[in-house]
């Protein structure tokens, strides 16, 4: 089989995707996400009656609780391939990466399977919030 045929092949199979329609499905999706975000905030803000900086946190800790329960049931993938990347805010992409890491290698038992592998994909993401955290937190003490 040589290239054309080889092109020809994968043409045959992939699909074509209109872009403007996946970034259409995204944005909206996101705003959808967005508005939950907030509706969840104002709820842990006069509900449950929690400081501002805690109804942020525990918003976020609820995206990431919600996108790991997603992910270990098999739906995070199927609602993925509808919202496109409108679903993959940071704390439902980081809970998706670190429980799909995870469930990849609980068959090799807590230390060498889950404890190993459950920062592999997400411990980038962590070490450089943490280092550019600490930069810019640094400069803004410079700053004011």
């Amino acid at each position: 089989m040589n290239n054309s045929e080889y092109d020809e092949l994968i043409k045959s199979i992939v699909k074509n995707e209109n872009p403007l329609k996946n970034i259409l499905i995204a944005f909206f999706s996101g705003g959808v996400v967005g508005v939950i975000a907030e509706l969840l905030t104002e709820f842990y803000l006069n509900v449950v009656v929690m400081s501002i900086s805690d109804a942020y946190l525990f918003t976020f800790v609820t995206f990431i609780v919600i996108g790991s329960i997603l992910t270990g049931l098999g739906f995070f993938d199927k609602l993925l391939s509808i919202c496109k990347c409108g679903l993959i805010v940071p704390a439902t992409g980081f809970a998706n990466t670190m429980t799909s890491s995870a469930m990849d290698t609980r068959s090799e038992g807590f230390i060498k399977g889950i404890g190993a592998s459950i920062f592999k994909l997400t411990g980038s993401i962590l070490l450089y919030g943490i280092v550019f955290g600490i930069i810019f937190g640094f400069i803004r003490s410079l700053i004011l």
